[in-house]
């Protein structure tokens, strides 16, 4: 919309929002103009207003996503650590029933945070050689967890003691 504006003589003329207003009085003028600031001055307060309520739910969103973020890194330490764990208590099984000692006595030690138990019992098949069942257990000692395995090999040289 076009707003034609025409100045008469001696007057001002002034543009208000889409109404054209020719004044002759520069009493009117000044007051129009200070209605004009006031509207504007209003205007801007009602916008800090919002900008106040957008930085606040800005504030509110990013800690949020930083409390997530947080919750989510600490759960990725407890998988981590307990992945860790697993793969401690595999290796201290596996060097255990390869290389343990072999006797027919309970075998029981500590070591690297995990306690041990490694047991050779006779499995009672005849066959020309005797076999026995070679079982170890380890238990975590920060976290409780239980992780067993076992094999079946030659017995030891000497029987069992009865």
């Amino acid at each position: 919309m076009v707003a034609m504006v025409t100045q008469g003589e001696g007057g001002a003329a002034m543009v208000c929002g889409w109404v054209a207003l020719a004044v002759t009085d520069w009493g009117l003028a000044r007051r129009v103009a200070a209605f004009r600031s006031l509207v504007a001055k209003g205007a801007a307060s009602r916008d800090s207003g919002y900008a106040a309520i957008d930085a606040m739910v800005g504030l509110m969103i990013f800690s949020l996503a930083i409390i997530l973020s947080m919750t989510a890194l600490q759960q990725a330490r407890r998988t981590t650590a307990a992945a860790l764990e697993v793969r401690q208590a595999q290796t201290l099984l596996s060097a255990l029933l390869e290389r343990g000692p072999r006797s027919w006595d309970r075998t029981t030690g500590e070591m690297g945070g995990f306690s041990w138990q490694l047991q050779t019992t006779p499995t009672g098949s005849e066959r020309p050689v005797v076999v026995c069942r070679r079982a170890a257990l380890v238990i975590s000692i920060a976290s409780g967890r239980n992780y067993a395995a076992a094999t079946q090999e030659t017995c030891p040289p000497s029987g069992p003691a009865t």
